[in-house]
């Protein structure tokens, strides 16, 4: 196996990671082996640190603006200025415990509705010694969420500040459970699906819109992805609309769906009307993807023109390291030499950023 001390470090590029979050060393940024990195932002708080990390290290950072499914619950959608529902309100119509009586609520209004008739009668039911993870108590210790004219206008801003930046990181995920704001302990109150949709679809419109490219986070929802972009193929066709309805690219960072998903968003023959015009990019990084047993068949299933790498990783410390990593194990898989694997993701990236 060719080692990494004959491939070129120059031709590295990492197609996501959040190596900003480790704050006390940004400086090392600059000093990574590895060329070229899509650095993510995940939410409102850290967009501005990653614009900042961009500037300074222009010739290696692509910056990267959006909301991540995680942190989903913290904004309010279009509908909701136009409802303009408290905070409570807000919270109790988008999370939710499995397995317990307590659901999000389909609509605004209803959630209104609800509120009017049955507040009065919950003032006072409140055990003092109730578990802080219950849902009811979980939302009064979380911030007011932020508006939408709020976080829309400073993420469309900064893609007009940054003609290079991508969208991301944007998507949705069946999994992911929610943090105590005080104890930082996971609970198990989630986002709902619902949710989650909207405020990815309202940011895949604002690429389309921008001609931006969109790193991906998919967790057990490949089906969703699939079925949202089949919709807006099918109702662009239908309103016989040729403006731009999808983002040219899109990455499904870290991926673990299935040879199936990949076969049906990279044939040249999609089973619907018309061709799905996004080019769908597939990355894969050692921090989530070498623990699954069938990494080689989804490596071996991605075309060649549509493979990348990622760190994911969150620290420029142990970055280049991780890199080295997925190289070796993508040049295994395909049976590739290391200097083929770098220069040929690295081709594929420079696409995907569109600086071909």
């Amino acid at each position: 196996m060719e080692n990494s001390e004959n491939f070129q470090w120059s031709k590295v590029c990492d197609a996501h990671n959040h190596v900003h979050v480790d704050r006390e060393n940004l400086s090392k940024i600059g000093e990574l082996k590895t060329s070229r990195i899509c650095l993510m932002g995940t939410r409102f708080e850290d967009w501005d640190i990653v614009s900042k990390v961009s500037i300074d290290f222009p010739d290696k950072v692509v910056p990267c603006f959006g909301y991540h499914p995680w942190f989903a619950h913290s904004v309010e959608l279009l509908e909701e200025k136009n409802n303009s529902l408290n905070p409570r309100d807000h919270y109790l119509s988008i999370l939710f415990e499995p397995n317990s009586t307590n659901k999000p609520t389909t609509t605004t209004n209803t959630i209104i509705n609800q509120n009017n008739n049955s507040s009065s009668s919950n003032q006072g039911n409140e055990n003092e010694n109730e578990n802080e993870n219950d849902l009811s108590t979980f939302i009064t210790f979380l911030s007011p969420p932020i508006p939408f004219n709020t976080w829309y206008s400073k993420l469309e801003s900064l893609l007009k500040l940054h003609p290079q930046a991508l969208i991301g990181e944007i998507g949705i995920d069946k999994i992911s459970k929610l943090k105590h704001p005080k104890t930082k302990v996971m609970t198990k109150i989630q986002t709902s699906m619902e949710h989650q949709m909207k405020l990815m679809e309202l940011q895949l419109d604002l690429a389309a819109k921008y001609n931006r490219a969109v790193s991906l986070h998919c967790v057990q929802s490949t089906g969703q992805i699939v079925q949202l972009l089949d919709r807006k193929v099918l109702n662009n066709y239908k309103n016989k609309n040729n403006q731009n309805f999808l983002p040219p690219r899109i990455c499904l960072h870290s991926f673990g769906g299935s040879v199936d998903t990949i076969k049906a968003l990279t044939s040249n023959q999609p089973k619907k009307k018309k061709k799905l015009p996004t080019q769908i990019y597939f990355s894969f990084s050692i921090v989530i993807n070498e623990r699954y047993n069938r990494l080689p068949e989804l490596i071996k299933a991605v075309p060649e023109d549509r493979l990348l790498i990622e760190s994911d990783f969150h620290s420029p410390d142990g970055m280049d390291e991780l890199m080295e990593r997925i190289i070796k194990l993508i040049s295994e898989i395909k049976n590739w030499s290391p200097t083929f694997t770098v220069e040929k993701t690295r081709e594929n990236f420079l696409r995907f950023i569109d600086e071909t």
